[in-house]
């Protein structure tokens, strides 16, 4: 009687207090135990046996989020309740690397929406470097520079605001004035960028028409203990050096909630070219991020903000005093004095800073489905200097504030067995001001705007297919109102509005091969710049001249793709083809007349539009050449290649600056040694890149184009475990490798300079 009592009491103790022990087994779909998972619990770190057990001991009743990790596989997360069957199993899903990129889990249906990931992996392996370039990893994507210092994504032919950026959710606002302002985005503070290629218009709003930049960091590490990662590296061109850091953690005895914080540090000088110093090139920024957040069964609330803070100095080249001197700089196509290499950035700079407080929660409705409603407030000040008389060098010759409010509610049902829909809407304000006081008529008016959406799109999904369809209607209103270089007062009220709709499907026609095809409709409103500009771009050395008769832009994109991924043959290909009809197309052209001001000559470019027909393919392969199974080595050799043709639908013209034809391959050598270094790798590749033939003489600076040109680089690295939870990585690499002088078409300041010399870099990035 006595035992049976103390049992009774035991047991009523264990279900009060929770389970003594709790033991874990982790294991692949096939069954197979996965030694040296991490797990991530209750703010500590445990690593499974050799059978994938882990034993976690004196756990309170309650519920608990997990987090689990293993190379090579998904992360695992959920919320564990406490008591739980004992043993507890994990089941991890691997992780397929399509193509360097674009991620498939097992075998289930292809995304309908084509897009390609840049990993945590390919992210530290580029730190250091800015948004555009990290971008050009993806097949498709490439740069329109303006100079050294100041790039922006090109996604198939169409860049600036027709590539919607989301930055941790929200749509980056400040890219208003012209191609010659850089995203003000820090990648390093992203655990994965997506890049969707589609016109992605229902989801995200307007402006979609080239695709979309998801920039997303990971998840706040509820229940899990301090940890970080530390990243300096290092660049001879420009004698670079950048360091990025990173804390987070769970808070000790609340499970429920997490914060991390997040900073950058980079500062560069001059750059070079394979034969000369581009003087005034260097450049400094210093970047900031803090999020925290609490998270329960039933909903979650989160609070970040940023802080991007970049100076950068202007190619002295791009200022030229006289006329003669500018026709002569174009017929030479290089500086004829430079001088000592520097840090120091002078006028003709630019200097932004950039703000960004973001509001997020959502709810799990007791009626069904997940409602999420998020506020962001952006502030971005831009100011620019020039080369003044009197002194007058040190106020900026332009200083605009441009403020935005952004608001989204919306809801999603998941509950149905094959049905997803999504319902919501937005509503955007914002403001620009011009700061008085700089003694210069604004290239832009002082404006200000309001826009707002509602959306619908249903999602079906069945064994191996996938459909969705999609509808949106968006509304925007623009007032801009200044005075011009005559002080006769310009600019006007504007009404846009337009319903945009998107229709697609995937089909997963065999454990190896996907097929999908998707088209949306999208719009885009001109923008400020492009109906009212009236003045110097001090970053493109370029005096533009805006047209306030545009209309907005319509485009259509059809995109379809095939992929075939076979893990025992080693082969993955993918094909990427697409077709893109924009009505009233936006762009800009060289009218053939200067304008003449204190700091110098500047070529005159005008706003127009015209109906456009673009259309290309993107291929990206990789083949496993050999694998030995016991020294776990493999040597593989990919391919890259991308070609995209533009022009108007009338006359049949060329448009400027669409990127030449460009193929890049790499042979790639992979081993996972036993001893001090966990992973080691080793890589080479070749670049090339065609002589765009497909231009207008009469809407450039000079009637011919860059030549083609060869670019090789090479790469060496490893991984060091330095403890239990420890992990050091280094990599030395080098681009243009023999140090070629060439030129990029799609450089506005291949006029006045050649490209980027050899540049070496050094990175290491150590997590704990």
């Amino acid at each position: 009687m006595k035992k049976l009592l103390c049992l009774l009491l035991l047991g009523v103790g264990l279900s009060l207090y929770g389970q003594e022990t709790l033991e874990l087994t982790i294991e692949d779909k096939a069954g197979q135990p996965l030694p040296s998972a991490v797990v991530h619990f209750i703010g500590k770190h445990f690593v499974s046996d050799t059978q994938g057990r882990v034993s976690i001991p004196k756990l309170a009743k309650g519920k608990y989020p997990i987090k689990i990790n293993y190379l090579g596989f998904l992360d695992y997360e959920a919320i564990l309740a406490i008591p739980a069957a004992n043993p507890y199993k994990v089941v991890m899903q691997e992780e397929v690397n399509q193509l360097a990129g674009t991620t498939l889990v097992g075998h289930v249906a292809k995304p309908i929406t084509t897009s390609a990931a840049i990993d945590k992996t390919k992210l530290q392996q580029k730190s250091g470097e800015e948004l555009a370039k990290v971008l050009t990893t993806v097949t498709g994507v490439s740069m329109i520079q303006t100079g050294a210092t100041i790039a922006k994504p090109v996604i198939h032919g169409l860049h600036s605001n027709r590539i919607l950026i989301l930055n941790n959710e929200v749509r980056q606002e400040g890219q208003q004035w012209g191609a010659d302002h850089a995203p003000e985005i820090d990648p390093a503070v992203a655990d994965r960028i997506t890049v969707v290629k589609g016109a992605e218009a229902v989801r995200y709003g307007s402006d979609a028409l080239g695709g979309v930049v998801v920039i997303a960091p990971n998840r706040l590490p509820y229940g899990d203990g301090l940890h970080g990662q530390l990243s300096p590296s290092f660049a001879s061109n420009g004698r670079k050096s950048a360091t990025t850091f990173k804390l987070e953690s769970g808070l000790p005895g609340l499970h429920h909630w997490a914060w991390r914080v997040q900073g950058t540090l980079k500062r560069s000088g001059d750059i070079h070219t394979a034969d000369y110093v581009l003087n005034n090139t260097a450049a400094a920024e210093a970047n900031f991020s803090a999020a925290i957040g609490m998270q329960r069964e039933e909903g979650s609330a989160e609070l970040f903000y940023s802080r991007y803070e970049n100076e950068s100095s202007v190619f002295y080249g791009s200022h030229i005093g006289n006329l003669d001197d500018l026709l002569a700089r174009f017929e030479i196509g290089r500086p004829l004095t430079t001088y000592p290499f520097s840090y120091s950035i002078e006028a003709p700079k630019q200097k932004v800073v950039h703000h960004l407080l973001k509001a997020k929660a959502y709810y799990f409705l007791p009626i069904g489905g997940k409602l999420t409603a998020q506020y962001a407030f952006q502030k971005d000040i831009r100011k620019e200097y020039s080369l003044r008389r009197l002194g007058r060098t040190r106020i900026p010759a332009l200083n605009m504030w441009l403020t935005t409010h952004l608001a989204e509610v919306f809801w999603e049902n998941m509950d149905a067995p094959h049905w997803k829909t999504q319902l919501g809407g937005s509503f955007s304000l914002q403001d620009n001001y011009n700061q008085p006081g700089t003694g210069v008529v604004p290239v832009i008016p002082n404006f200000a705007s309001v826009g707002y959406g509602a959306f619908a799109i249903e999602k079906y999904h069945k064994d191996s297919w996938n459909a969705e369809a999609g509808i949106r209607y968006d509304y925007k209103y623009l007032n801009a109102d200044g005075y011009d270089m005559y002080s006769q007062r310009y600019g006007g009220e504007h009404h846009f509005h337009n319903i945009t709709y998107s229709l697609g499907g995937a089909w997963q026609a065999s454990s190896h091969t996907a097929v999908s095809s998707h088209i949306g409709v999208a719009w885009r409103a001109p923008q400020v710049n492009e109906l009212y500009s009236s003045g110097l771009h001090h970053g493109a050395g370029t005096y533009n001249l805006g047209e306030s008769s545009l209309n907005p832009e319509t485009g259509a994109k059809w995109i379809t793709s095939l992929d075939y991924h076979h893990p025992n043959q080693g082969l993955q290909f993918s094909v990427d083809a697409y077709a893109q009809l924009i009505k009233g197309y936006i762009y800009d052209y060289p009218t053939g007349e200067v304008r003449t001001l204190f700091s110098g000559v500047y070529p005159i470019f005008q706003y127009t539009q015209a109906d456009a027909f673009f259309r290309g393919a993107d291929i990206e392969a990789s083949l496993r050449l050999s694998q030995w199974e016991t020294a776990s080595q493999s040597l593989s050799y990919g391919l890259r290649a991308s070609v995209v043709f533009a022009n108007e639908l009338k006359t049949h013209r060329y448009f400027p600056f669409i990127p030449a034809p460009r193929l890049s391959q790499s042979l790639e050598w992979k081993a996972q040694p036993k001893g001090l270094f966990q992973s080691l790798e080793a890589s080479i590749g070749h670049t090339f890149v065609a002589k765009q033939t497909r231009f207008e003489p009469s809407q450039e600076l000079v009637a011919t184009t860059p030549d083609a040109y060869h670019l090789f680089e090479a790469a060496v690295g490893g991984t060091i475990a330095v403890g239990e939870q420890q992990r050091l990585s280094v990599r030395l690499s080098c681009e243009n490798l023999f140090n070629q002088l060439y030129k990029e078409y799609t450089n506005r300041f291949r006029y006045y300079a050649h490209d980027l010399g050899r540049n070496v870099y050094l990175r290491l990035n150590y997590n704990f």
